[in-house]
């Protein structure tokens, strides 16, 4: 009980980081510093700049040859956690019966989790406050972000090929290519290129090389992005969520099945890949996968629902409220059973 309490003590510190972070955002547009518009200009500048060159630079500098044979299950697991999700989703629709309009805002919501903003600086946090990780803090740190990006290189696609006509009744062959590999994707895979090929890592990663000028100036530019990334989300939730826009059984059953079901899921999950040697036996791989599962709503959807399903854009917007609150009492305990269930399994 005392290992659990102190495990429970450090997790604890972790979201209250991120959640201090965010609040700064929710301040400065309550406060009107900045405008509740100026946030689309930031998840804008984010999206399509500091996020795709925070993930070139962790992917390229990390990747090694040795390592794919590690790195397939991240993107395979995601497809596992959409498939699921669907499922599961389906599920609490027939469970709980939400309003027909509302039905595919909690397939969705149930999903698709926010694969990056999240567990980016979560697990981030993690690594640099739990004293498990105080010998391999700063590598620890930088593989927390490449192996979030081997899961971001199937979960984008799969969000707006399947995500995105759930909401919206789009049918896919209707998606434009930049949907479908959008600049994350785009950073990941050129940062894989040059991971994995020595000369050219060689003449972009190392100091000495032709081009490491503008590795060091992407570098620069990806400190923005957790910043950013915590000052939008504190932001958008700073007014809090609509009013009657969706019935509170609705909420209830996103939050059970994404919250709680979905990370208990997950543990078994990881406990199965563990027992059949399909991942290495690693602290950070089993916290990314439980994390990634147990990770509040993509942002994403009331971006998607505002583009082709207005009717339906406040009730996500509510859900995801609850949901991004309810998340600070569910993360907290799921790294905290995480971290001891595996120190038992290998104990």
């Amino acid at each position: 009980m005392a290992e659990m309490l102190k495990l429970f003590y450090y997790a604890s510190q972790s979201i209250g980081a991120i959640l201090l972070a965010a609040l700064a955002g929710a301040m400065i547009v309550r406060y009107k510093l900045i405008k509740a518009e100026s946030l689309e200009m930031l998840s804008r500048l984010a999206f399509y700049l500091t996020l795709p060159c925070l993930l070139f630079v962790k992917v390229s500098a990390s990747v090694h040859a040795d390592q794919i044979g590690e790195l397939w299950i991240f993107p395979a697991t995601c497809v596992v956690y959409i498939g699921t999700g669907l499922i599961v989703g389906k599920l609490m629709v027939k469970l709980f019966r939400p309003k027909p309009e509302m039905a595919a805002a909690v397939i969705t919501t149930v999903t698709f989790s926010n694969a990056g903003y999240i567990p980016i600086p979560l697990l981030t946090a993690v690594v640099y406050i739990f004293p498990i990780f105080a010998s391999t803090r700063n590598q620890a740190a930088n593989d927390v972000i490449s192996l979030i990006s081997m899961f971001l290189l199937g979960f984008s696609p799969l969000l707006w090929t399947i995500g995105f006509p759930l909401i919206s009744g789009v049918k896919a062959r209707e998606f434009k290519l930049k949907n479908l590999v959008p600049p994350p994707v785009i950073a990941i895979v050129c940062g894989l290129i040059v991971g994995l090929i020595p000369p050219l890592k060689h003449q972009i990663v190392d100091s000495g090389g032709i081009l490491n000028g503008a590795y060091r100036a992407a570098a620069i530019l990806a400190e923005a992005t957790i910043p950013c990334a915590l000052l939008i989300l504190g932001g958008r939730l700073s007014n809090g969520p609509p009013r009657a826009a969706v019935n509170k059984k609705t909420i209830f059953a996103v939050i059970l099945a994404k919250l709680i079901v979905f990370p208990i899921l997950a543990i078994f999950y990881v406990g199965f890949l563990l027992k059949m040697h399909l991942i290495p036996a690693s602290l950070l791989f089993v916290l990314i996968l439980v994390v990634e599962a147990g990770s509040p709503p993509a942002n994403n959807l009331v971006v998607m629902a505002s583009l082709a399903n207005r009717k339906i854009e406040d009730g996500l917007v509510s859900i995801l409220f609850w949901c991004y609150l309810a998340s600070i009492p569910t993360l907290t305990i799921f790294i905290t059973l995480t971290v001891y269930l595996f120190k038992l399994f290998y104990s």
